[in-house]
């Protein structure tokens, strides 16, 4: 007698179909609930996702924070003087193969003592907030400070001649420009009257090439006048300007050189750079 084997039950077909359902749709619950948190909170997770546009107000921040750390640094203060420069245009950049950008920056140049722009650069980085985690890095012959001002926006400073430091921050690599750039800063008052002893001096008249300006951290705008003047000087600066300089009413010489000078009075600050076929001079006028 041949015993059959009992029937084999068929599978519940349903059963896998209504799993499959549950995971498609607990899936499609969490992408919109990543989505409506994403509009909601509007923060940004890569570079790529802003523009230069929301960048700009960040990179202006942070020039004017260097700009009030070289002038009263935590640590043993480091005499400056300091020129706030424009928010300008680096130049195109590919964000991805399909998708151009742009990238922009702002400077700052401080001018000190030969020999101190390393101090300069620690005292900056010690009066930066927390949140830069400014680092001075490389030898002590080529120092070089690195921050991060948020935003992905980077600041660095580098010595860039004997008693000058040039800081920048910018953009980033490469992100979309956004809308509308603008790159004026706002008009303010900069007296131009402690620089008379510099261009009496060096016997030519003062054509304004270009001004910048940035918001104070603790309140009030400093802005820059920057001169471009025919060189070389008729000589040294140092020699030319110290006598002119101590004629003003509470001028306090920083940086006495051949190609350097710089001082301060109650109501700017005044740099000269001379180079090879031009004369620098920037005029920088307190917070306010």
């Amino acid at each position: 007698m041949t015993v059959s084997p009992p029937p084999v039950r068929p599978e519940n077909p349903t059963l896998p179909r209504r799993w499959m359902w549950i995971l498609v749709g607990g899936w499609i619950v969490l992408l919109t609930a990543a989505a409506v948190y994403a509009v909601v909170d509007g923060a940004p997770t890569d570079r790529e996702q802003t523009t230069v546009a929301r960048a700009r107000p960040v990179v202006d921040e942070a020039i004017a924070r260097v700009a009030s750390a070289a002038a009263t640094g935590s640590v043993t203060i480091v005499p400056a003087v300091v020129a706030v420069g424009p928010f300008e245009r680096v130049g195109p950049c590919d964000v991805t193969v399909f998708r151009a950008g742009e990238r922009y920056r702002r400077s700052l140049t401080a001018v000190v003592v030969p020999g101190t722009e390393a101090q300069l650069l620690g005292q900056v980085a010690a009066a930066l907030p927390p949140a830069y985690a400014a680092q001075v890095r490389g030898s002590e012959n080529a120092p070089r400070l690195v921050a991060d001002a948020g935003y992905w926006v980077l600041v660095t400073g580098a010595v860039v001649a004997p008693g000058e430091v040039r800081f920048v921050a910018d953009t980033g690599d490469c992100r979309p420009a956004g809308d509308s750039i603008d790159t004026a800063d706002a008009e303010v008052p900069v007296p131009v009257d402690p620089a008379a002893p510099v261009f009496a001096t060096l016997g030519v008249a003062a054509e304004e090439s270009r001004s910048a300006a940035v918001a104070c951290p603790e309140g009030g705008t400093t802005g820059t006048r920057e001169f471009a003047l025919p060189g070389p000087p008729p000589g040294d600066l140092d020699a030319l300007l110290a006598g002119p300089v101590a004629a003003l009413p509470d001028a306090t010489t920083v940086v006495s050189t051949a190609a350097l000078y710089g001082y301060l009075t109650p109501q700017a600050q005044v740099a000269v750079r001379a180079h090879e076929d031009a004369i620098a001079v920037t005029v920088t006028g307190v917070c306010g």
